[in-house]
């Protein structure tokens, strides 16, 4: 599922976090900055929100709350279509909470 995200143009990393916040699983699997990715749990819980855009000089990094205290985040190219990205997003979130037992 993640490998997928990337195949969208401006999508850069993809995680999913576990429940404390640690990358169950990251795409691609090579980077490591999964770490990096993880931070995006403070602003979201932050936000008291269930989703949070955060737009950095360098990226775009959208986070969402799932089922099971699990957060998806994906790392996008700044200038990226963001609306077009929000859509593949929203798409993803769909397909993990109907897996997420």
């Amino acid at each position: 599922m993640l490998d997928g995200l990337l195949t969208n143009e401006g999508v850069l990393q993809a995680a999913l976090l576990d429940k404390d916040g640690l990358p169950a699983f990251i795409s691609p699997r090579h980077d490591d900055a999964a770490d990096q990715l993880a931070q995006a749990v403070g602003p979201l819980d932050a936000s008291q929100s269930n989703r949070v855009t955060i737009q950095g000089e360098h990226a775009c990094v959208m986070a969402q709350h799932l089922k099971a205290n699990r957060v998806l985040v994906l790392k996008c190219q700044t200038g990226a279509n963001l609306g077009r990205i929000r859509t593949i997003f929203d798409q993803a979130i769909t397909a993990l909470d109907g897996l997420i037992v």
